[in-house]
């Protein structure tokens, strides 16, 4: 058993987003085995009530109060000091107090940073290991933006791609082991830095098969249901869904007039909001039970331009035994086999095909489900992803 400090960009508790599911999973986990100190940001006044629920299973905690506005007032504080957006984004005086009264106290036996944001949180001079779950090669999505943003946003997105990289770089030094969310993004990182880098692994998510259990939820498929879900505040599925209701949206009701697209969490920007005038097309906003929705669709659709890491979306529509069409972008990080697995489709048109297909054979629908399931339950286990993590620790702590 280790003293470990867990820092997080973003209050890991309740997991009702990608990297939270992440995070949240990693932490309880932890928590069981080890003595865990938990330092973290809370950017939603709706998240505070459950510091009370993580006081009660860490150690100690620290909770640091911020708000999105606030962040991106501070980020700019990079325009100026020369560094990326990322590291500047958020409070640390009260952080910084608790992580150097830790280790002063004699606290820390290894401290786990859960995004490479948390490494601005650590003292200049450290003899303790660091493990660092970066999860994505986060610079690159910086990057993808630029590349479809309009002047002078497009110079700020190219800017922090650069910078951020060089951050990274940084972080990827001081950790004693450095993690990813899949072995692409692993491979990613190293061919950035000039490739050969040591102490580099690749932990995928996992899923909540109790959860995300299709057994629960049996006669609840609506016939002509697409569905979507995914925290819609998130640039990279707000694009997804804007592109699908414009392209792909109008050539799948050319076939079936009755089909219904429906959009499922939140929170919901107007851009959002907006796609609820397309005809047929439904935007619930927050949900409580993300299974319940998927539990509906007769196809999940994930048509994403920009992506990083495993689409969680996308493992949790296979666990509900859904067939899934998605871009070669979305299968990244998953690697299902197209036609088997899932299907994959590299334009608007073969997407729209794709769904049309599974809509018009619900029979192959159903058998890419299974296949889709059963590839999901052999390779995406939080206990088999937890075993690697304890192994990546254990190897640190030498």
């Amino acid at each position: 058993m280790a003293n470990i400090l867990f820092l997080s960009h973003r209050i890991p508790y309740p997991p009702n987003k990608g990297d939270k599911i992440r995070s949240w999973n990693f932490l309880k986990r932890l928590a069981e085995e080890h003595t865990v100190h938990l330092g973290c940001f809370v950017d939603l006044k709706d998240d505070r009530q459950y510091e009370a629920f993580l006081k009660e299973r860490m150690e100690t905690t620290c909770f640091q109060h911020t708000a999105p506005f606030q962040q991106k007032l501070l980020s700019l504080r990079g325009l100026l000091k020369g560094q990326c957006l990322t590291e500047n984004a958020y409070p640390h005086k009260r952080l910084r107090s608790y992580v150097k009264d830790l280790i002063e106290g004699g606290s820390v036996d290894l401290i786990f940073l859960f995004s490479a944001a948390t490494a601005s949180l650590l003292p200049s001079r450290l003899t303790i290991p660091v493990v660092c779950d970066f999860v994505d090669v986060d610079s690159e999505k910086w990057r993808a933006y630029a590349e479809t943003a309009s002047w002078p946003m497009s110079w700020v997105y190219r800017r922090e791609a650069e910078k951020l990289n060089q951050f990274e770089k940084s972080v990827y030094g001081t950790s004693q082991r450095s993690v990813f969310v899949s072995e692409d993004e692993a491979t990613l990182f190293s061919a950035l830095h000039g490739g050969g880098l040591k102490e580099i692994s690749g932990i995928p998510n996992g899923v909540d098969f109790k959860q995300f259990d299709a057994s629960q939820h049996e006669g609840k498929a609506q016939p002509k249901n697409i569905v979507f879900t995914g925290a819609m505040d998130y640039l990279p599925n707000i694009e997804a869904v804007e592109w699908f209701c414009r392209d792909m949206w109008p050539l799948i009701r050319a076939e079936h007039p009755d089909a219904v697209f429906t959009i499922g969490g939140g929170p919901v920007p107007a851009r959002v909001k907006r796609l609820s005038a397309n005809p047929n097309v439904t935007v619930l906003g927050f949900v409580e039970n993300m299974a319940e929705v998927l539990a509906a669709a007769a196809v999940c659709v994930a048509p994403m331009k920009t992506a990083r890491g495993i689409q969680n979306k996308i493992l949790e529509a296979m666990a509900m035994s859904k067939p899934v069409v998605t871009t070669v972008l979305g299968n990244e990080g998953i690697n299902a086999e197209h036609g088997e697995h899932l299907y994959v489709a590299g334009s608007p048109k073969e997407f729209a095909t794709g769904v049309s297909a599974l809509l018009d054979g619900p029979e192959a629908a159903k058998k890419v489900g299974a296949s889709g399931h059963g590839f999901v339950k052999a390779n995406f286990s939080w206990s088999r992803s937890y075993q690697d993590l304890s192994s990546v620790i254990n190897e640190a702590l030498r």
